[in-house]
């Protein structure tokens, strides 16, 4: 099994491996184009991250500094806004449904370290779970999502939050670790 296999299954896996580092290399070259883009430009950008991620919905608004490790593993909805100064670390699975807002400065990664000593004396250290944003979901600047997390339909995640479970539909979250402290339905 290839190191691509393992990370795409949320197995250990070593992230130095070579096709790896050069799936890793034109990603960010696609970024710096993409943070290179003239703000007005909405073609070039629509045509830089047509190429960055997997699956891209209507309506996709990117603000630059943008940062992924892979984007092959993005996967966007309709209408979804990202903040400047956002990463998502996609080594795992991330989606992001329709109408969804995310504020400036978040983390989103599907990574977590594995635990083990032999894993990690083989090099095979990460270990990639995706991450479910659902529909019409607000995240908070500064806040973060933390790998194997799915976030229902309806949430707002105040700012500055880190999300290390999942979260009922319609509910707002907020502090380190997020927890509910209200519903919206």
């Amino acid at each position: 099994m290839t190191e691509f296999e393992k990370m795409q299954q949320g197995k250990p896996y070593s992230p130095a491996d070579t096709e790896l580092t050069q799936f890793r290399y034109a990603s960010r070259r696609l970024c710096q184009q993409l943070n290179n883009i003239d703000p007005a430009d909405a073609d070039a950008q629509d045509m830089v991250v047509t190429k960055l991620f997997a699956i891209r919905g209507k309506g996709l608004a990117v603000e630059a500094p943008f940062t992924c490790t892979y984007g092959m593993n993005i996967h966007i909805g309709n209408n979804v806004a990202i903040g400047p100064n956002c990463t998502l670390i996609d080594s795992g699975h991330i989606e992001i449904g329709n109408n969804v807002l995310i504020g400036p400065g978040v983390g989103i990664y599907s990574i977590t370290q594995s635990l083990l000593p032999l894993d990690v004396q083989n090099g095979e250290h990460e270990i990639s779970l995706p991450i479910i944003i659902g529909n019409n979901v607000v995240i908070g600047g500064n806040s973060v999502i933390k790998a194997g997390v799915s976030i229902g339909e309806g949430v707002v995640v105040e700012a500055g939050s880190v999300v290390d479970g999942d979260i009922e539909p319609f509910a707002v979250v907020a502090g380190n670790p997020a927890a509910v402290i209200r519903r919206l339905r």
